[in-house]
Formats: structure tokens, sequence, C-alpha cells
């Protein structure tokens, strides 16, 4: 069995706590609330944003209904094939998928006439007839 002089020979360690807790403690003590002014120095405020420049280029437009509307539509067509996917540049066609956006959007137009503005109204109408048409077209194939 080796002594312990031979293992530190073989490349052995120690570690050896050399902080002071009484000094800590009073690190503690001294410390005080930091005034605004001094928290301006420290990082971004509130203003500037908590995003980067290329965070920004990404963030999503703000919701409503239109953008909605879109993104419900480009599932659909995202469903019918109408897009390749990024990875593998492929298209793929789900069509109980497609068929579940147009009736969701359908529903929406159903469920919203009467409440929308025109161009609103017109957008989702001009959607629908899009996708319905694009989904007759994908079930002939």
């Amino acid at each position: 069995m080796p002594s312990a002089s031979n293992e530190k020979e073989e490349g052995t360690f120690s570690f050896v706590d050399k902080r002071h807790r009484h000094e800590e403690q009073e690190d503690v003590q001294e410390s005080r609330p930091v005034t605004q002014d001094e928290s301006a120095d420290e990082g971004p405020s509130a203003d500037e944003g908590l995003y980067s420049a290329e965070e920004e280029e990404l963030k999503a437009p703000p919701i409503d209904f239109s953008t909605f509307v879109l993104s419900l539509a480009s599932n659909a067509v995202y469903s019918l094939g109408g897009f390749q996917d990024p990875v593998s540049g492929k298209t793929s066609v789900n069509l109980s998928q497609a068929k579940q956006a147009i009736d969701i959007l359908s529903m929406i137009e159903e469920k919203t006439r009467g409440n929308l503005n025109e161009e609103e109204a017109k957008l989702i109408k001009h959607l629908l007839y899009d996708l319905r048409m694009k989904f007759v077209e994908a079930t002939k194939k």
C-alpha cells in the first residue's frame, strides 16, 4: 500500500479553503441598497430593451386579428405542401391538418361575422377561398 508521501508524488492534490469566514460576514454587513443612479451604470435599462439587434429582428410582429388569421393560414399552406422543410428541403402533405386549419378559419369567419372591419373580413374571405382551392387541388393528386 503506498504511503501518503507517495500519493503526493503521483499527482494527487488537496483542496484547502483559504477564505476567512469573518471577512465575508463583514462584507455582507457593509452592503447597502443600490441607488437608482448607481444601478443605471450596471446594465441596460428597461428603455433600452432586453434584446440584442439580432433578437429584435426575430421578434414576432404584434398580435392582432390579421396576424392570427395569417398564422393559421400559413399552417394550412404548409400542410398542403406549400413550403419546403428547411432542414430536409422536402415538402410534406398532411390533408387532415390542412382541413383542420381551414375549418378553424371558417369557424372564426362565422363567429366574427359583423364584428370585423372591412379589411379583416376581406382578408379571411380571400384566405379561405385560396386555401379551399389549394385543398381541392391537393386531394386530386
